[in-house]
């Protein structure tokens, strides 16, 4: 197998690819948005939108796919999209394969675009991309205009309550709470750290925003955590978790939306 890392604009394939299996669900959300769905023949049980990916056939799980069902399915390209995978788990992941592996790492808000670009190149249909890519950037600029000239708020986004997973540095969430005008109080760790309650106290956000799944009760704040500023401000609220985790066009919502916490009209 051979394992390509996004970076070129290009991505080298001998011809474009008809059979794709997808290993994350941004993959198979941005396959559908640039106009080749019907390409991918297998995806991973967290790959839930839009609708029709939820009839696609499983693979297993994100990172631990079963490697004889992807087999079964005869790709001609295995797409994996991660802003933690390192590149031995990549290589690893080729060489059980045998077949072209194509790694997206996402660290910003814009390569979203980019790695819609580099996915309907693989497909062939680069085409496809240009719409949904001037749709993010329009979005961005709309926001950056916003909130042009105001102080930035200290926020904490956590990802998960227990253990407290957090956005930290170097992930595309923590661009995008630099787009909607925050200043993101997690610096250090990692991009998706665990946070420890006193070091929760000591950054002590303005705003306190949770990712949120369905049927997810929202955030709750014993002793000593009720003395947070934004508990006691009440400014504590929920986005959905697939608007801010997933580097997909809906990005833009969980930017737009991000940014009316921080900024409110």
């Amino acid at each position: 197998g051979r394992v390509e890392v996004a970076g070129e604009d290009r991505p080298d394939l001998p011809r474009p690819a008809r059979r794709i299996v997808s290993l994350a669900p941004s993959v198979t959300e941005n396959l559908f948005a640039v106009g080749v769905g019907d390409r991918l023949v297998g995806a991973t049980a967290a790959c839930d939108f839009p609708t029709p990916a939820r009839r696609l056939p499983r693979v297993g799980d994100f990172l631990r796919p079963s490697y004889e069902r992807i087999a079964a399915l005869r790709p001609d390209l295995v797409v994996v999209a991660s802003a933690t995978l390192t590149s031995a788990d990549a290589a690893r992941l080729a060489g059980r394969l045998r077949r072209p592996v194509f790694v997206q790492i996402p660290r910003r808000y814009d390569d979203v675009a980019r790695h819609l670009e580099q996915l309907g190149a693989l497909a062939g249909r680069p085409q496809g991309a240009a719409a949904p890519a001037r749709a993010l950037a329009r979005r961005r600029d709309d926001v950056a205009r916003r909130v042009a000239g105001k102080p930035p708020v200290a926020v904490f986004v956590e990802v998960n309550p227990t253990p407290l997973y957090a956005v930290g540095p170097g992930s595309f969430v923590d661009d995008v709470i630099r787009l909607a005008g925050g200043r993101n109080v997690v610096t250090s760790g990692g991009a998706f750290p665990v946070v420890s309650k006193e070091a929760l106290l000591a950054a002590d956000p303005q705003v306190y925003v949770a990712m949120a799944y369905p049927g997810q009760p929202s955030p709750t704040f014993a002793p000593p955590l009720d003395r947070l500023r934004a508990v006691r401000d009440r400014r504590v609220a929920t986005l959905p978790a697939d608007l801010l985790s997933r580097p997909t066009p809906r990005l833009a919502d969980g930017l737009e939306r991000l940014a009316d916490l921080l900024h409110p009209r």
